[in-house]
């Protein structure tokens, strides 16, 4: 099975964790007594590895699970290894960034807070491809640039597809008002921005600068809601060398508290386009 952390193989490793907890056992005895190799026991129990059934199933006979749990954890092992196939250009993103979008292709709904850029769900090619090239110095690589464009386009497939799911966008003032690729790349923006805010499953909101300040200064906060009903909500924060991923209760609760208190000072949506439109009218026309 392959290496690399997604949302199923933590989902099933918090479950196996809590029966290893009840049980007493460390890695290292359940390695023993099941036969198989500590590193596998180990990555499994941290959700960076997906063994083989019968290994995990082993595992769970040693961890005492009943009939009716296993059960439901071989359909849980079954989805739990999420295919880079199915992110396109994977190879070539970081692996923070690409660990989030194997996680969002499992979301339903997303709601983020962007105080410096526009959200990559609404970003236009040429506006993604401006941010790539300031970063680069960040990257591996020499191609992010010239990929970043045609990732953001693929990446927003999910707002279009036959059941997208929601996107519900803050956006400060400062990421409308910073000239990201120049002036005709910012007006093509803007414009993108009124259009994707008439989508039915997408929600824009602006923090214009008259709201004084709202939370910790983060440069962009996303916060992904999942289907089942035993997965919380994962919250990603961005960090100079790329995205944090936080999913414990204690660290994703006041972050999701942040981004409630600024849904609630931040302007209405229709007051939102209208802002929107008087700062493209800043810009004048190409």
């Amino acid at each position: 099975m392959a290496d690399g952390t997604t949302r199923g193989k933590r989902r099933l490793a918090r479950f196996i964790k809590q029966l290893q907890d009840k049980s007493g056992l460390t890695a290292e005895e359940i390695a023993r007594r099941t036969r198989v190799s500590r590193p596998t026991v180990t990555r499994l129990l941290q959700g960076t590895h997906l063994a083989r059934w019968p290994s995990v199933s082993v595992i769970l006979d040693e961890l005492g699970a009943p009939p009716e749990l296993k059960t439901f954890l071989l359909q849980m092992w079954e989805v739990a290894d999420v295919d880079n196939a199915l992110v396109e250009h994977a190879m070539a993103l970081p692996i923070k960034y690409r660990r989030f979008r194997m996680d969002e292709l499992e979301a339903y709904g997303e709601r983020s807070l962007d105080t410096t850029y526009i959200h990559g769900l609404l970003q236009t090619a040429a506006y993604a491809e401006a941010l790539a090239y300031a970063s680069h110095r960040l990257i591996i690589g020499d191609t992010w640039d010239e990929t970043a464009a045609a990732e953001r386009l693929t990446r927003q497939q999910l707002l279009t597809r036959e059941s997208p799911f929601a996107l519900h966008a803050l956006i400060d003032e400062a990421a409308l008002r910073r000239i990201v690729g120049g002036p005709q790349v910012m007006r093509e923006q803007l414009d993108h921005l009124v259009k994707a805010a008439a989508l039915p499953n997408v929600t824009i909101q602006v923090l214009p600068f008259g709201v004084g300040a709202y939370g910790p200064l983060l440069s962009a906060l996303v916060l992904l809601d999942f289907p089942e009903a035993d997965a919380p909500c994962a919250a990603y924060t961005e960090e100079i060398s790329g995205l944090a991923m936080l999913e414990e209760q204690h660290e994703v609760e006041p972050l999701d508290g942040i981004w409630r208190d600024a849904v609630a000072i931040a302007l209405a949506p229709d007051q939102s386009v209208e802002f929107i439109r008087a700062v493209r009218d800043t810009l004048g026309d190409s």
